[in-house]
């Protein structure tokens, strides 16, 4: 693996074979050189007006006057050192240079890198993995400092502790997967084991929205595929009861540290001698395999592709291909798959209430569950969440239960109640926040919790399009309400390139809708059990799509979703 890799818009710092032990290290080291050339070049195409006055300064001019102005005073620096005269002179526009390389430098992805080995357990080398991560932040810090405050002639007021080194630290280990024959490009690929963030953890991707549906191919193209494998590391999480391998192509690799937010990990223990339920391959170069999935039936292994494309650099193309190939298997052992949110909610008289809401993205599921546990506060005791964007029906013992698939949840910013994501901000994965369809990915549950039988006792439909203030109505009739779910319509929210009053099978473009003809059959069964079961099923107006009720309608569907549950 490389020292350092750089692109536009990440670096990777392979701290295993780079000499970051002191500030100067770092300034004699090419990679230093490379951020500073690449800084340079882009400030010339933008024409900025700081590099117009300083077009004539070489590089080489540049690094020299940073190695001497970590360690000498200015004046000292001016005086010895004749070559430099002209760049210095310019005082006050190399100092503001200084300041927009440092920013340049902590505007990028950057990423740290740290081999780990078979032959011990992977803890071990945790505290070695946070060491490197707050060891680096404090020597770029350092070095900023002490540049910075020689340039300037003198000392700072405030200092400010930003994440200066890397954004997030991986240790990886090389893995041979007792896979069968067919997957042999995929072995001894790096498999992250632990990982260290820096909070808040913001990046910036190229698209900010999901299209289309995922197809399914005849074929494997695994054989056929080109894959580098120094250029893929492998995450491996848990979906609900399944294994997944996630290989992600390092231009990629800002989406896989999501995953830390949305899906439990699974140990080096746990998958040595395993081999997993999903392969995913994010950022494949064939572009002919697009959003494709393949269902491996010799060896029972769903398989995603999506290509590294510009629009697919966006978070919910692996979130949803993930969850889509989880529901497929689930369909096959004959399991409802619900796209929704479940809360299991204790009431001031410790009675339980479990509420499923169903809806497809945007439907203002999540938005109207959290305005009920805000609302409410004064009558729940205690509100967890199951599942916040997709989960499971099943059945046992006559009765049906429901698990979850992720301990986190990816949400809108704009509609969370003001200042919430905030409030997690030392949790919080945030993804382009500035921009339309922002989103944060939290962690909201744990993996024990969602794994864990769910009995349901009410089934909503999340309505978010309809104008009318009633906020909740509940059918009395069964066929109505298969009829509502089964049609899934909602107002078209921007977080996909959908547009108006659209409709998707059941909710649920991520599986039901590639295998309507089987979820039918379940569809009918789970409600007609639900029904006998006398667990209330309706229809709850959250009109987040109605202009003017982004807030206010969550808010209102939320109330009355109280009184129904309270009794009033």
């Amino acid at each position: 693996m490389k020292k350092f890799h750089l692109t536009d818009t990440y670096a990777l710092i392979n701290f295993d074979a780079s000499l970051c032990d002191s500030e100067v290290s770092v300034l004699q080291s090419k990679s230093f050189a490379h951020v500073l050339s690449q800084f340079v070049d882009k400030l010339r195409r933008d024409k900025d007006v700081t590099m117009e006055s300083l077009k004539t300064v070489k590089l080489e001019h540049f690094l020299d006057a940073y190695k001497l102005l970590y360690v000498f005073p200015f004046n000292d620096i001016y005086k010895n050192n004749p070559s430099l005269h002209y760049l210095l002179k310019k005082r006050d526009e190399f100092y503001h240079f200084t300041e927009m390389l440092y920013d340049y430098w902590r505007s990028l992805q950057r990423f740290g890198l740290m081999a780990s080995s078979h032959l011990y357990t992977q803890s071990a080398k945790a505290p070695d993995v946070i060491k490197t991560i707050d060891h680096f932040n404090s020597l770029i810090l350092s070095l900023y400092r002490g540049v910075s405050t020689n340039l300037l002639g003198q000392q700072f007021h405030v200092y400010r502790q930003l994440p200066a080194g890397v954004n997030a630290n991986l240790l990886y280990v090389h893995h041979r997967v007792p896979y069968h024959a067919g997957y042999e490009n995929l072995q001894n690929i790096a498999f992250i084991s632990k990982i260290a963030t820096r909070p808040p953890f913001i990046a910036y991707t190229k698209s900010n929205t999901r299209s289309g549906l995922f197809q399914e191919i005849g074929e494997n193209p695994l054989s056929k595929l080109v894959i580098n494998k120094l250029h893929f590391f492998a995450f491996p999480i848990k979906i609900g009861p399944l294994l997944a391998y996630v290989y992600i192509h390092r231009d990629f690799l800002h989406e896989g540290i999501g995953l830390s937010n949305l899906f439990e990990f699974a140990s080096f223990d746990e998958i040595k001698d395993r081999k997993p339920d999903i392969v995913y391959l994010y950022g494949i170069s064939e572009t002919e395999y697009d959003c494709t999935y393949h269902h491996d039936q010799e060896n029972n292994i769903y398989l995603g592709f999506v290509s590294r494309l510009d629009k697919n650099d966006y978070f919910g193309y692996l979130k949803k291909m993930l969850l889509t190939l989880h529901n497929l298997a689930m369909i096959d052992q004959k399991k409802l798959p619900i796209h929704g949110a479940m809360v299991s909610i204790v009431l001031n008289n410790d009675e339980t209430k479990n509420i499923v809401v169903v809806g497809d993205s945007g439907a203002g599921k999540s938005e109207t569950l959290e305005a009920l546990r805000i609302i409410g506060k004064d009558y729940i005791k205690q509100m967890k969440i199951v599942f916040d964007d997709m989960g499971t029906f099943f059945k046992k013992d006559g009765h049906i239960y429901a698990h979850g698939t992720e301990i986190g949840a990816f949400v809108r910013l704009d509609d969370l109640e003001a200042g919430y994501a905030y409030q997690k901000i030392d949790r919080a994965i945030f993804l382009n926040p500035d921009q339309v369809n922002a989103r944060v990915v939290l962690p909201v549950t744990t993996y024990k919790f969602i794994m864990a039988d769910h009995r349901i006792d009410m089934l909503l439909y999340a309505n978010n399009y309809s104008e009318v203030d009633i906020g909740l109505r509940l059918f009395s009739n069964l066929e109505e309400a298969t009829d509502i779910f089964r049609g899934g319509q909602r107002k078209a929210k921007g977080t996909t390139s959908e547009v108006g009053l659209v409709s998707s099978y059941f909710a649920n473009p991520f599986g039901p809708v590639q295998r309507k003809e089987q979820t039918e059959v379940l569809l009918n069964s789970y409600f007609t059990s639900l029904y006998k079961e006398k667990v209330a099923i309706g229809e709850l107006f959250t009109r987040l799509a109605v202009p003017g009720y982004e807030m206010a309608g969550p808010q209102e569907a939320a109330t009355k979703l109280l009184k129904s549950l309270i009794g009033k």
